[in-house]
């Protein structure tokens, strides 16, 4: 099981407190901590505010995007370096959009030259300003990652499969960790209050991930000691990391 911190808000956060807040979540043993833009506003801010955390922390760092807002070929650039910025640290949940932009924004994250020809979405466009150009085109600068990890959710997550990402739910009592899709494990953004054997119950048998809210750097580590190492061990003793 992974835990990480977050989606963090960014509307009316500072720099330094988002700061404090990965700080507790690398001493709370947190494997990533998250932020999460605003809806329409700030675009490019999340990956940002990512890869600022990314030169404070060891730790994984993510960014919940609003897919749509602007062109996928110019999120997959602001992944890449991102992505380079942390060294190969940066993790992605993509919020709304379609399966062409998906499509696209994973195809140009892979490395390799493309031409893409979707209903709506060409790459290289070819518009007459820019002639002449290239059948195909290549990300440039690559992301450090081989693959980087992307999820999605919402009406898009019936296609995780065929696009190659993880799949992404709201946690509600009860409900079922998503499956894993490839590599990616299910994952599952939940309360602050969530309890390691209601989250072990949705998991099951199978891998999952775990985002969990905090406000405070004190939630951080009320967090840490309630589901770290239940988590990762399911046995693990009531006693250790009791006050």
């Amino acid at each position: 099981m992974r835990i990480g911190l977050g989606p963090l808000p960014l509307a009316g956060a500072s720099g330094s407190q988002l700061a404090a807040m990965a700080r507790a979540a690398v001493a709370a043993s947190f494997d990533s901590v998250w932020v999460a833009e605003s809806r329409g506003e700030g675009v490019g801010g999340g990956l940002a505010a990512a890869a600022m955390l990314a030169q404070v922390v060891p730790i994984r760092v993510g960014a919940v995007l609003d897919l749509g807002a602007y062109h996928p070929l110019y999120m997959a650039e602001d992944i890449a370096i991102a992505d380079i910025t942390s060294q190969g640290r940066i993790e992605v949940l993509l919020r709304g959009g379609s399966v062409e932009q998906v499509q696209l924004l994973v195809a140009a994250l892979s490395g390799a030259h493309l031409q893409f020809r979707g209903p709506t979405l060409r790459v290289p466009a070819h518009l007459e300003a820019n002639q002449p150009a290239p059948e195909r085109l290549a990300l440039n600068p690559a992301p450090a990652q081989p693959a980087v990890p992307i999820w999605v959710e919402g009406a898009l997550s019936g296609h995780s499969q065929d696009l190659g990402v993880g799949t992404a739910a709201q946690w509600a009592g009860g409900v079922a960790a998503p499956a894993p899709t490839g590599r990616w494990p299910g994952l599952l953004l939940c309360p602050g209050d969530s309890q390691a054997d209601e989250l072990l119950r949705s998991a099951g048998a199978e891998p999952a991930y775990f985002l969990v809210s905090a406000v405070t750097p004190e939630d951080v580590v009320s967090i840490g000691r309630r589901l770290v190492g239940p988590l990762r061990m399911p046995e693990f003793p009531d006693w250790i990391g009791a006050q």
